[in-house]
């Protein structure tokens, strides 16, 4: 649970371009920048378009999108009875 959770926040922090340095935002995740760094990998292997912006001195999502982790019933198509 602790990892989403992470991630849940560093999805939020993303979306407001509020990150700030990766040793800013490993600091405000309470973890190391390593950590961080495997975080940001994990978010990219599940489709996360992200970059660090200079500019706004934070990560930020190339598309608007986020995070959800939730479970989805799948519905039983009729030929299945």
């Amino acid at each position: 649970m602790e990892f989403i959770r992470i991630i849940q926040r560093m999805d939020r922090l993303i979306q407001l371009k509020s990150t700030g340095s990766p040793e800013d935002f490993a600091s405000r995740l309470s973890i190391s920048e390593r950590s961080l760094y495997n975080y940001l990998g994990v978010m990219k292997e599940l489709g996360a378009p992200l970059r660090y912006s200079r500019i706004y001195g934070s990560y930020e999502y190339l598309e608007k999108g986020r995070f959800l982790f939730e479970f989805k019933k799948q519905l039983e198509p009729e030929y299945a009875k």
